[in-house]
């Protein structure tokens, strides 16, 4: 939560209040607790320096005070030190973090100036306090689940769950994502290794349930960790290859059971990845098929302006392409979401079609992704067979 408030004092007792915005900026924002040196100092390059962006409205001009606090207070302790002689007074924090956690950063700015009333010149003060929780993360890497994880040729996954189990509980580690990072990746070996221990009957919804609990908790990106990424895309992986894949064309009438995992498993991936977006069209396509048209044009009344608005950075990543969201976030969709994309706009696209007795609006969504999809052959087909006129 970002919170910046403005106000105004005068001599004269006047007293007005206005909402800017105010906004921090750090070298780094996730780290592992600095450690001390043989001599007793800490590494300068584990220090954290955080500064205040001002925007152009605010008039700095004047003598500027600064008082910084962190989680509230203004004197180290609890998980921070400041360096040999820093203040928390100063233009700019510089900070050593300690302890496992999340930390909350405010700022207390205040601007005195001398105005002219008359012949003599009274002093107006400005004061302007911002704060941004959980600004920084700091985290364990937690070794021992991580050299579990690593066996060869075979992790011990029942090992690795009761361990990230029991990290998961510890207070101190309340906050932490990456013991439930663990704990999904063990319950997702159970699952392909097929361990028919019954304490681990529901070890999939235990993994979606463990990785959605980090997803909450991470507040500055663990999760985009290489180890973590490579899971991410391991976990996409199966509930696609195993549960969607197969399943894509199944009829609700004929093909019950199948298409109620295809329903099921696209609700899944909607709540692993992380750009959701790709999903979409996938639920629009079922929820039509089972005659809930009003929830399928909800989605594709929805969805398709915010996916007008994705652009491509044609950057690639090991895990993906990167893409400008909605919002103008960067995101990576992976190889797998543009599955998930391509055969819930394909099957949107007919339905719409159906639905409108023309091809309109099936051409404006297909046109959106095409130029997404085009090393896809059988999207490429598809758009000849059935939309040829798209390009129209």
């Amino acid at each position: 939560m970002n919170r910046i408030f403005f106000s105004l004092f005068l001599s004269l007792g006047l007293c007005l209040f206005s909402q800017e915005d105010l906004s921090f900026k750090a070298n780094r924002r996730l780290m592992e607790p600095v450690v001390l040196n043989d001599d007793k100092t800490f590494d300068t390059k584990d220090m954290v320096e955080i500064s205040c962006m001002v925007p152009k409205s605010i008039n700095l001009q004047g003598t500027q005070k600064f008082q910084w606090a962190i989680n509230g207070s203004t004197e180290a302790g609890k998980g921070w030190v400041l360096p040999k002689g820093q203040t928390t007074t100063g233009e700019k924090l510089k900070v050593y973090f300690t302890r496992v956690g999340n930390y909350a950063v405010s700022l207390t700015l205040t601007v005195t100036s001398k105005k002219k009333v008359g012949e003599e010149f009274e002093e107006e003060e400005n004061e302007y306090s911002g704060e941004i929780e959980d600004f920084i993360s700091v985290r364990s890497v937690f070794p021992e689940l991580a050299a579990i994880y690593a066996q060869k040729p075979t992790p011990n996954y029942v090992k690795l769950v009761e361990k990230a189990s029991e990290y998961s509980v510890k207070p101190k580690y309340a906050n932490d994502p990456t013991p439930h990072l663990f704990l999904a990746k063990g319950y997702l070996g159970l699952v392909k290794s097929t361990n028919n221990d019954p304490r681990f009957e529901s070890a999939m919804e235990e993994c979606i349930t463990s990785f959605n609990t980090a997803r909450e908790l991470d507040k500055n990106g663990v999760i985009f960790d290489d180890e973590h990424q490579r899971f991410l895309l391991e976990l996409e992986s199966y509930v696609f290859d195993e549960n969607i894949k197969d399943n894509v064309s199944a009829n609700p009438k004929t093909e019950v059971d199948a298409f109620e995992i295809l329903v099921e498993n696209i609700d899944i991936y909607s709540q692993i990845s992380f750009a959701p977006i790709t999903s979409s069209f996938f639920q629009a396509a079922t929820k039509y098929m089972k005659k809930d048209t009003k929830g399928a044009n909800l989605i594709w009344n929805t969805e398709i302006p915010k996916l007008k608005k994705y652009i491509d950075l044609d950057i690639e990543t090991t895990y993906g392409k990167k893409f400008k969201d909605d919002m103008g976030t960067s995101i990576i969709i992976s190889n797998v979401d543009i599955q998930m994309l391509k055969f819930g706009v394909m099957q949107s696209a007919l339905l719409m079609k159906t639905r409108d007795g023309n091809s309109t609006k099936a051409c404006d969504l297909l046109n959106i992704v095409s130029p997404w999809l085009s090393e896809e052959r059988d999207f490429m087909a598809f758009m000849t067979t059935e939309f040829n006129n798209c390009g129209e």
